[in-house]
C-alpha cells in the first residue's frame, strides 16, 4: 500500500466527508446526542459497575451510525459521483483507495468511542478498570460495522438509499444489546455472546466491574467472528460501479 497515495486519498476524502451534511450529521452529531441521553438517564440510577451496560449502548450507537451508516453513505456518494472510478484510473491500488476513502469514517468512529468514555468519566465520575476489553470491543466493533456498511452499498443505488439500507444494522446492534442486558446479572448465554450487541455488553461489563480477564475471551471470540463477517461481506457485495 503506497503511503503517499493513501495520505492523498485520505485528505481528499476527509474534505468530502465534512462537506456531506447527511453523512456528517449521522456520524458526528447523532451519536453524541444519543450518548448524552444515555448518560443523563443513568446518572440517577446506575452504580459504578452498571455503567458498563450504558457505555456498551453508547459504543454500539457509534458503531451503527459513525461506522456502518456513515461508511455506506460515504462509499455510495463517492461511487455515484464516479469518484471511485476516477481513483481506480490512478496508480493507487484498490486497497489504498478504499482505505483512504474510509479513513475519515474509521477515524470518526474511533474518536467518537473515546469521547463516549470520556463523557461518562467526566459526568458520572467512573472509568473502565480494565482497558483490554474496551480496546477489543472498539477495534473489532469498528471493523465489523464498517465492513457491513461497505456490504450494504451493493444493495443500494444512491447515498441516501445506502444509509437507509444500513439502518437495520443499527437496530440489530441495539436490540441484541438490550436482549443481553436483560440477563446480564445472571450471566449471558452462548447465543447472546455470539451477537455483536451481547458481546459488546459483556466486554463493557467486565471492563467496568474489573472481572478476571479470562472471562472476556468468549465475548472477544464473538466479536472476532462478526468482524470476519463484516470483512467477508464487504468483499462479496461491495461494487465499484454505480447501481441503477
Amino acid at each position: 500500500m503506497n503511503a503517499t497515495a493513501l495520505t492523498s486519498v485520505s485528505s481528499a476524502a476527509l474534505r468530502l466527508f465534512v462537506r456531506n451534511t447527511a453523512v456528517a450529521v449521522s456520524a458526528l452529531l447523532l451519536p453524541l446526542v444519543i450518548g448524552g441521553m444515555f448518560v443523563v438517564s443513568g446518572m440517577e440510577t446506575m452504580s459504578e459497575p452498571e455503567w458498563g451496560f450504558l457505555v456498551a449502548l453508547m459504543l454500539l450507537s457509534v458503531f451503527g451510525m459513525s461506522g456502518c451508516i456513515a461508511a455506506a453513505g460515504t462509499l455510495s456518494y463517492r461511487r455515484d459521483e464516479l469518484y471511485l472510478k476516477r481513483l481506480r484510473c490512478s496508480e493507487a491500488s484498490d486497497a489504498t483507495i478504499l482505505a483512504g476513502v474510509l479513513a475519515p469514517v474509521v477515524l470518526v468512529t474511533l474518536v467518537q468511542c473515546v469521547l463516549m468514555l470520556v463523557l461518562v468519566g467526566v459526568v458520572a465520575g467512573t472509568a473502565p478498570r480494565d482497558l483490554g476489553p474496551v480496546v477489543a470491543a472498539i477495534v473489532l466493533g469498528t471493523v465489523c460495522s464498517v465492513g457491513i456498511g461497505m456490504a450494504t452499498t451493493g444493495f443500494s443505488s444512491s447515498g441516501e438509499q445506502a444509509q437507509t439500507v444500513a439502518m437495520p444494522a443499527f437496530f440489530v446492534l441495539i436490540g441484541t444489546a438490550v436482549w443481553a442486558g436483560m440477563d446480564l446479572a445472571e450471566g449471558l448465554s452462548v447465543p447472546q455472546l455470539l451477537t455483536p450487541g451481547g458481546a459488546t455488553v459483556q466486554l463493557m461489563h467486565l471492563a467496568y466491574a474489573e472481572a478476571p480477564s479470562g472471562q472476556a475471551l468468549p465475548a472477544i471470540g464473538g466479536l472476532v467472528l462478526w468482524a470476519i463477517v463484516g470483512v467477508v461481506a464487504a468483499k462479496r457485495y461491495f461494487r465499484w460501479e454505480p447501481r441503477h
